[in-house]
């Protein structure tokens, strides 16, 4: 783990002196001794960052706090599933004071890979889909090796993530579409779905749990379809 460590910060030296952002997004794996033990490993792709949330990398976050009232609790009850699925069971949809980092790590999300497409940030309210897709593909190579030092096995992308992520490993293997949110990438399970941030559903979190979970149960539990515990 040492040595991705010292690979990412070289990409990041590099990335930094080739780009004139300011100020630059530093993003990635939270805590990279918690990333070498969890399985299967869950990154988030998000589009930029806002209210100067620049330093994300080896950075806790405190899901009682911050970025509004649903985007990093949907991002822990998302975990929560896909991690349950995994271990073969089927989990309910639970009171917030039951996820794990409420219940085992003091209200703290530190197990998670956080990469934003964008590294510029402009603290802007509304993001532009086409300026996302522009930064995607100025930064593919740079964007794109980040992603595979990370090496997650499940990649959560919202729409224009989605189509990012597509951009940036056009040339590296097929997606293979498995349902309408799940597709298979060698052996990387991306999922297209909401933004974490959405609320605009009746049933709100609990609606958004059950619809992934639908997904990934589709035709039989489409995790069983990966090992990523033997790489």
């Amino acid at each position: 783990m040492e040595v991705i460590e010292s690979k990412l910060e070289q990409l990041f030296v590099n990335w930094k002196s080739q780009r004139d952002y300011e100020p630059f997004v530093d993003d990635g794996i939270q805590n990279y001794q918690k990333w070498l033990v969890s399985n299967p490993k869950i990154m988030f792709l998000l589009k930029e960052s806002a209210d100067d949330f620049i330093k994300i990398r080896n950075f806790s976050v405190d899901i009682t706090k911050g970025k509004g009232p649903h985007f990093w609790w949907n991002i822990c009850y998302w975990k929560y599933l896909v991690n349950e699925l995994y271990k073969g069971e089927d989990p309910m949809f639970i009171s917030q004071d039951n996820l794990p980092e409420v219940l085992f790590n003091n209200n703290v999300l530190d197990s998670i890979a956080y990469v934003n497409v964008k590294k510029s940030c402009e603290n802007l309210s509304v993001s532009s889909d086409q300026d996302i897709l522009d930064f995607a593909n100025r930064d593919k190579d740079f964007l794109g090796e980040q992603i595979n030092l990370i090496n997650p096995d499940v990649v959560f992308c919202s729409n224009v993530t989605f189509v990012a992520y597509k951009l940036l490993f056009k040339e590296d293997g097929e997606l293979i579409k498995i349902n309408q949110v799940c597709y298979r990438h060698k052996d990387r399970l991306i999922l297209c779905y909401n933004h974490p941030s959405y609320f605009q559903i009746a049933g709100g979190r609990e609606t958004l749990f059950n619809n992934l979970k639908k997904a990934l149960l589709e035709g039989g539990n489409v995790l069983k379809q990966f090992s990523w515990g033997s790489k």
